[in-house]
């Protein structure tokens, strides 16, 4: 074999390696996230709530997280008894919600607070899903035809 013929055929092969590569390469690029998945992690959202609660209020770190713990399990679905009729999730709570939060944590836990502590530390909930992404915009309900 030539040495011409001998250093062709190593460039295609080279060449062909390379193109193995690049295909193996592009199918792992397609089967990864290109974003982080978006996690709710109930200590963060209990530091961003506490600090804008401020000093002045009458809920500690534990209230809040008591508060946010069990509204991830309303908004988890978990507190209907009927799984086939979904919950209404909204960011910054809503009326039913906050009546079940004071409901279960005053029969759980033996304690009670205002409806409006509730819904002020949903309303900073908000901002915190807010600020990692996981809030859409809001929805439009249309009339069932």
């Amino acid at each position: 074999m030539s040495p011409a013929a001998l250093i062709a055929l190593v460039g295609l092969l080279v060449g062909v390696f390379l193109v193995v590569v690049a295909l193996v390469v592009w199918q792992e690029a397609k089967r990864r996230p290109s974003y982080d998945p978006l996690e709710y992690v109930v200590e963060d959202a209990v530091k961003l709530v506490t600090a804008g609660l401020g000093e002045a209020s009458v809920l500690g770190r534990g209230d809040v997280r008591r508060i946010l713990e069990w509204e991830v399990f309303y908004l988890q679905g978990l507190a209907q008894e009927d799984r086939h009729n979904p919950v209404e999730t909204v960011a910054g709570g809503h009326q039913a919600s906050i009546e079940y939060i004071a409901a279960q944590i005053e029969a759980k836990h033996g304690v009670a607070y205002s409806q409006d502590d509730i819904a002020e530390v949903l309303r900073l909930e908000a901002d915190y899903l807010m600020a990692i992404g996981a809030v859409g915009g809001q929805v439009e309900m249309g009339e069932e035809e």
